[in-house]
């Protein structure tokens, strides 16, 4: 402990006006240098910058992997400004409401990357060095919850979409419109409780609220992908070049689903673990660039999948046209024709198939050719076999 001579020379070399000459400056400065109360000042002094070093290290797996995941949700969202702008320049002509769900999961990916970035700027520019605030909530850290699971909601109600098309089962299409919904309303949920606790010491009472949520989107997403292979295998027909365009769908499929369901399954595991920092987080911050990213690149790849369907189409028609030709069992008896008469034979495909404009499209591609004096010539075959 100092002594009060200690003290009190401490306080009259800080707080004293009359000694403050060089000579009583340095008698102080001495006196205090010898003291007892200088090891206490310089302990004081050591624990300060210990704990404060310490703060410092447990930011990395909080804040710092919240960064992580700002960063890579904006590299996504640079591929998703890719994407929409590949879908409205190679399909102007798609239904009105196909383009206002594009663009609005656009607009929420992008008010979901703002909120994200006032957050990580908030905690760490704004209030650099207060470290009361870390553990505090702020309105756009509670807020951005919200926006990944109105994507999330949306995607997966498209999809569903087209497992009802594909299979036309009212108890499989609810029960995914069922998992979207909970995991919506478990989203609303949460920002509401974040509000209410104020301070991220308190979300380990929110963990089965996160687990449940995601869960269910994880469970939507596997149910659809499942869904849509065992639908698409039943469309085999035995022909190569057709099988391999189903198989090149299911395995569109699969990484539709199966991208988003591994992500949610982290993130529900990470919280439960550790639920008082931000690994959970920087896996949750890219999930809804996941789910838009996915609807798109299914969307744009329409054209290239219909130039292989009519190609297999087209090629199905022609080859069983040779075949009635050359194979039949009865024999052919053919007039003769005038050198000058030519016979037009004319190959019809029609080929039948649903888009995603909520419309039904028929095309009917028609393959004609002439051939000129094929009767004269036919003819002249024929005597020669007989």
């Amino acid at each position: 402990m100092p002594t009060r001579f200690s003290v009190y020379f401490h306080h009259l070399r800080t707080h004293s006006v009359p000694y403050k000459s060089p000579i009583c400056t340095l008698l102080l400065n001495a006196l205090f240098a010898t003291s007892p109360y200088r090891r206490v000042v310089a302990t004081q002094a050591t624990s300060v910058r210990m704990s404060v070093s310490s703060v410092a290290v447990d930011v990395g797996p909080t804040f710092g992997a919240a960064f992580v995941g700002l960063v890579a949700g904006a590299t996504l969202f640079g591929v998703t400004l890719l994407q929409t702008y590949e879908y409205y320049k190679r399909y102007p002509s798609d239904h009105v409401l196909l383009k206002t769900l594009v663009a609005c999961l656009t607009i929420l990916d992008t008010l979901h990357l703002f909120f994200c970035g006032r957050t990580i700027y908030w905690y760490l520019v704004s209030n650099f060095g207060d470290f009361d605030n870390l553990d505090k909530t702020t309105w756009s850290m509670a807020l951005q919850t919200d926006f990944n699971g109105i994507i999330g909601m949306a995607v997966e109600f498209f999809f569903a979409r087209r497992v009802w098309i594909m299979s036309h089962n009212w108890f499989l299409t609810s029960v995914i419109c069922v998992l979207a919904t909970i995991h919506f309303t478990l989203g609303i949920l949460f920002t509401v409780e974040s509000f209410i606790l104020g301070e991220f010491s308190k979300f380990k009472s929110l963990t089965w609220i996160t687990c449940t949520g995601l869960g269910c989107a994880a469970a939507a997403d596997i149910i659809i992908a499942l869904s849509m292979c065992i639908y698409l295998s039943k469309k085999r027909t035995g022909i190569d070049r057709t099988d391999s365009l189903v198989t090149t769908l299911m395995i569109y499929s699969i990484n539709t689903g199966l991208l988003t369901s591994i992500i949610a399954t982290i993130s529900v595991v990470l919280f439960a673990i550790m639920p008082l920092n931000f690994v959970w987080l920087c896996f949750f911050w890219i999930l809804g660039k996941c789910y838009v990213n996915s609807l798109l690149a299914s969307l744009n790849s329409r054209k290239g999948l219909r130039s292989k369907v009519y190609a297999s189409a087209v090629s199905l028609s022609r080859s069983r046209a040779i075949q009635d030709l050359s194979f039949r069992e009865e024999p052919i008896l053919l007039k003769k024709v005038s050198p000058t008469t030519a016979l037009a034979v004319a190959v019809e495909t029609t080929t039948e198939y649903r888009t995603d404009s909520f419309q039904r499209e028929e095309q009917s591609p028609k393959d004609t050719k002439r051939l000129d004096n094929w009767a004269s010539e036919s003819s002249r075959t024929d005597k020669s076999s007989v």
